[in-house]
């Protein structure tokens, strides 16, 4: 195997990194696939995305109402308008979760002819075998949808241009480079830099200069002007460092001492440097030169609170991947001309390659998702899957709709759309401001899963748990003009109607009307009493009692699924001293027991950067049989 390799040429390197390209398409959008028809996207990027391709391509350009402004509040990424006639085809989330493997997958090839021109086919094949099945690289791609990754491949390009000495090539590609994102004018920037040390012309050395510069400038004062808060709303970011770009900067130079402390005095930014080595082998560092190009990228994460692992798992990774595999076929360069490299090659021929390929499976198997592309799609709950496209079949395609995170994307192809965690809070994404819902929203659909998240993110919050606390009370006047038209499990479905309906969530009972099928009379804990239940065609009713007031909202596990007491919509911190609450739960035929709790933790991802519960810590207030 190894003598095919040795005697690799071009044309068949060529070959093979088709080849591989289209291995790395074909497997990444498929675990796409797998992720978007079992409502696996939970972190609402694909949504927003969608609803602004969505609403772009029926000539609302940059409209969506996830977040109540134009996009352009939040980004500027004008390479959308490239993208728009390749979604018009298919109006999909999975449109662009198709282009996006597609960008990263095609990046291969600018690393293809970079790595020509200064590698052996053998060790070129190695540089895109580790670019193509990177943790990095599978991970930003499975992770939602994003624009940033498309730089990627135009970063690429601009430095293949720049390597070859072709300057209006490069000065394209920079340019294309620009219209990614606003913070790819760090690395454009930079590229003037790295000129000055190659010692090319001064054209080289301005024009990247001049043109990040402008742009960057230019694009804040546009994103400042369409967002609500007025203001780049990601500098809260840097909060600890000021209010504005300005003081920012001045701020860097006169808490300088403060500033070394915050860098090197925090393990995630230690984890992040790492890690970002460790998934290259570490091969970047024998030729650290164009790391430059990264440099104002990794500053931006570390004086920020986005570092460490999260950076490596989604597509925040993107802004350094082209550097770090650039870099590494640099120092493969060198290390060829290093005579003890040499020696070892004449020795022993194989043990290079082996030592790569080793290392290459190593971090690929730990820190990528390969792991979980055995064991969750068979821990996949598919009848939930199966439910919740029962449910979409009653909602219509135009129909605004107030929905949560799991079930963001798969509904975002419509014009008018919004977040319940926003709605609920009554804030803007960083408390920008006020969340208002429209009078019509015809539509509101609930998984209750997304009340444990609420809790787990919020409740303990020194500046959301207040605004936690009081969002059941604007659910339920928000409710009260709606029908209940649909309850299974966990989910629950309202329309803008008035009407009859045979669903309840929940009630308060006149005590002196209480009628339970089987009575029980069990404390759980000191303030609730677990009085009885009914049972009927397959659903359970539950009653309990309130015999202290509670400052938290306790959760009740049945079936292994944490149900917020009151669904959310009524929880233990509004009950009131002698109440008796009943909560009905539908199609949940089994339940033979139940444990009333209030779980702690937090929310990570799993090997499909999905979000998942980690509970580390369960305060028990009782279990209860139904017998």
């Amino acid at each position: 195997m190894f003598a095919y390799f040795t005697n690799l040429t071009w044309p068949k390197l060529a070959k093979i990194t088709w080849i591989l390209i289209g291995v790395f398409i074909a497997l990444t959008f498929s675990f796409c696939l797998f992720k978007y028809y079992t409502y696996s996207y939970n972190s609402a990027d694909l949504g927003i995305f969608n609803q602004v391709f969505f609403n772009s391509s029926n000539g609302h350009l940059f409209a969506f109402t996830i977040h109540p402004t134009s996009y352009l509040g939040d980004h500027f990424e004008l390479i959308i308008f490239f993208l728009l006639p390749f979604y018009s085809f298919f109006k999909s989330p999975l449109t662009l979760l198709f282009i996006q493997a597609c960008f990263v997958g095609l990046s291969a090839i600018p690393i293809f002819l970079i790595a020509k021109k200064h590698l052996p086919p053998l060790l070129s094949l190695f540089i895109i075998v580790l670019y193509l099945f990177n943790p990095g690289t599978l991970n930003l791609t499975l992770f939602e949808f994003h624009i940033l990754p498309l730089a990627i491949f135009l970063i690429l390009w601009a430095f293949y241009f720049y390597d070859q000495n072709k300057f209006w090539p490069f000065v394209a590609f920079c340019g294309l480079s620009l219209l990614v994102r606003e913070d790819v004018a760090l690395i454009i920037f930079m590229f003037g830099v790295v000129a000055a040390l190659d010692r090319k012309k001064i054209t080289w050395v301005l024009t990247p200069l001049v043109m990040a510069a402008a742009y960057f400038a230019v694009a804040l004062k546009i994103i400042s002007y369409f967002s609500t808060s007025d203001n780049y709303k990601f500098l809260i970011y840097y909060g600890w460092l000021g209010n504005s770009l300005g003081q920012i900067f001045i701020n860097f130079f006169l808490k300088f001492p403060e500033v070394i402390k915050h860098i090197f005095l925090n393990y995630s930014h230690l984890e992040l440097i790492v890690g970002l080595f460790l998934i290259m082998l570490f091969l970047p560092l024998y030729r650290p030169k164009y790391l430059l190009l990264a440099a104002p990228s990794l500053l931006e994460f570390i004086l920020g609170w986005k570092s460490g692992a999260l950076v490596l798992q989604t597509h925040y990774v993107s802004l350094f991947m082209p550097i770090l595999i650039i870099a590494a076929i640099f120092s493969l360069k060198n290390l060829q001309l290093n005579k003890k490299i040499i020696q070892l090659n004449s020795d022993h021929k194989e043990i290079i390659p082996t030592v790569l390929i080793v290392g290459l499976l190593y971090i690929s198997l730990q820190l990528g998702p390969w792991s979980s592309f055995v064991t969750i799609p068979v821990s996949v709950d598919y009848q939930q899957a199966a439910l919740k496209n029962q449910f979409s079949q009653l909602i219509p395609q135009n129909a605004s709709l107030l929905t949560g995170f799991g079930l963001l994307p798969n509904f975002s192809s419509r014009s008018r759309l919004y977040l319940l965690h926003y709605a609920f809070l009554n804030k803007q994404q960083f408390d920008t401001g006020s969340y208002p819902l429209p009078s019509d929203l015809q539509y509101v659909f609930l998984d209750w899963d997304d009340f444990l998240f609420l809790d787990l993110g919020y409740a303990q919050s020194p500046k959301y748990s207040t605004a936690y606390y009081q969002g059941d009370d604007r659910l339920r006047e928000l409710l009260a003009s709606y029908t209940l038209i649909k309850a299974d499990q966990n989910l629950a479905l309202w329309q803008l109607k008035k009407s009859e309906t045979k669903f309840s969530l929940y009630e308060i009972i006149n005590q002196k009307s209480l009628a339970i099928q089987n009575k029980k009379s069990q404390p759980l804990g000191s303030p609730i009493e677990f009085l009885g239940y009914d049972k009927n065609q397959g659903s359970v009713s539950l009653y309990f009692k309130c015999l202290q007031l509670m400052d938290k909202n306790y959760f009740i596990k049945l079936n292994n699924r944490y149900y917020s007491l009151g669904y959310g919509l009524y929880p233990t911190s509004a009950w009131q001293v002698g109440q008796v609450v009943k909560i009905n739960f539908y199609n949940l035929p089994n339940i033979t027991s139940f444990q009333v709790a209030k779980p702690y933790g937090r929310l990570i991802y799993n090997g499909l950067n999905s979000f998942v519960l980690d509970l580390n810590k369960i305060e028990i207030l009782g279990d209860a049989n139904l017998d």
